[in-house]
């Protein structure tokens, strides 16, 4: 001992059999202990561990298993299933707790191995065995847009549709927390509610050219009630493209396209006429089409009345569900560029339909603007209208708040 009454105990990292798979492992390190007297060596390990899982009550898939150390670091853990891969996890700071990090399975036994040392250099080990519970049913997610290994606009949100409505606010906030989102930009977001089974992520701004997002759909631990509990899921990983945003003003008759950030060209175009006025405000992509038929009957217009039409209509760019689109027109060329005389979408002539069809893609923005009209697009449920919320009114649909997207 040294004459300065303190103890230098110093721990090396052990050689790890391979019968143990380990999950974490710390790092070497020096402690220090003050001291009044000469402290002996204990006989055994003065390090205890706790785990918070008990024999007579099924674990939940939805709550991390974890694994304390008082009087001690825990040096090593080990989660195994049957098929003895180990489940992700870590160490908090300090190195006094461990979780998983992985959500564990349904009606799964797993082996809990933990190791902790003290100051003495001595190790203490715990195993435990519990098996999660098993759920009557489950409920999973039924799709997700946008779909997988697509490229998509900076406007295009994430929308999840599960199988079953979902009405309890604390259910909703269980959804939210478990769909995580990761980009590999830093990105801002938050989920809202558009409906009783549909759930979206929008980035509190565009997301930025050139990110990589993932989506988890496991719906694992969530407790729906009854028994029932949310399902396992994969996750789906999109990309965003090039910035492309189409700003048409009604009353100069023009469509001015912009790639990131750059103007590259304006067309003249028509727009909705007295009465069937164009949405104003910000709209998304839904998808495209070379050709659409277009029925006035399929908006309530009396197929007999002076405003019907059924028409082939070609280059056919949708950004509500209630039938808008950007199309050409041909039948409406002299008006292009002076005068608005369509039903509600946006006409060009062929060649400046066929251009901008080619130019954009779903979850592009397309902006309405001075129309000198009240109506404008539907911030729910007529397509992706949510950029027409300011940040706080979007907040107002999520029932778990604001969150940053995990890296990627």
């Amino acid at each position: 001992m040294n004459r300065d009454r303190t103890v230098r105990l110093r721990w090396i990292c052990w050689a790890l059999t391979p019968a143990l798979p380990l999950a974490f492992v710390t790092g070497c390190g020096t402690w220090e202990k003050q001291r009044g007297a000469e402290i002996e060596r204990p006989a055994k390990s003065v390090a205890r561990l706790a785990v918070d899982v008990r024999p007579d009550r099924p674990a939940q898939p939805g709550r991390p298993i974890t694994v304390t150390a008082s009087e001690g670091r825990l040096y090593a853990v080990s989660l195994t299933g049957p098929d003895g891969k180990p489940v992700a996890g870590g160490n908090a700071a300090g190195d006094a707790s461990w979780s998983n990090s992985e959500p564990l399975a349904y009606s799964t036994t797993y082996r809990l191995t933990a190791l902790a040392v003290d100051a003495f250099g001595l190790t203490a080990t715990r195993t435990e065995t519990f098996t999660t519970l098993a759920p009557d049913a489950e409920r999973r997610v039924d799709s997700v847009l946008p779909e997988a290994d697509t490229t998509v606009g900076i406007g295009m949100p994430i929308s999840v549709t599960l199988e079953k409505p979902v009405t309890d606010p604390a259910q909703r906030a269980e959804v939210e927390k478990r769909l995580q989102v990761s980009a590999s930009t830093p990105v801002e977001g938050a989920w809202g509610w558009v409906d009783d089974k549909t759930v979206r992520y929008r980035p509190r701004d565009y997301w930025p050219v050139g990110t990589r997002v993932s989506v988890t759909t496991s719906l694992l631990g969530v407790d729906f009630g009854n028994g029932v509990f949310g399902g396992p899921g994969a996750a789906v990983g999109f990309m965003v493209g090039d910035s492309v945003v189409a700003t048409v003003d009604a009353a100069a008759h023009t469509m001015t396209v912009r790639r990131n950030g750059t103007d590259i060209k304006t067309v003249p175009v028509t727009t909705g006429k007295p009465g069937f006025t164009t949405r104003s405000g910000t709209k998304v992509v839904l998808g495209k089409a070379p050709h659409v038929l277009m029925d006035g009957t399929t908006v309530g217009i009396s197929a007999d009345s002076s405003d019907g039409y059924r028409l082939d209509v070609s280059w056919a760019t949708r950004v509500t569900w209630s039938g808008e689109f950007l199309h050409a027109a041909p039948w409406s060329v002299g008006a292009q560029g002076s005068e608005n005389v369509s039903h509600g979408c946006v006409g060009m002539s062929d060649q400046n339909a066929k251009w901008f069809y080619d130019q954009v893609k779903v979850g592009d923005v397309v902006t309405v603007v001075n129309t000198g009209d009240a109506k404008t697009m539907e911030p729910i449920g007529n397509g992706y209208g949510e950029w027409n919320l300011d940040w706080a009114q979007w907040l107002t649909h999520s029932a778990a708040g604001p969150s940053t997207a995990r890296p990627l």
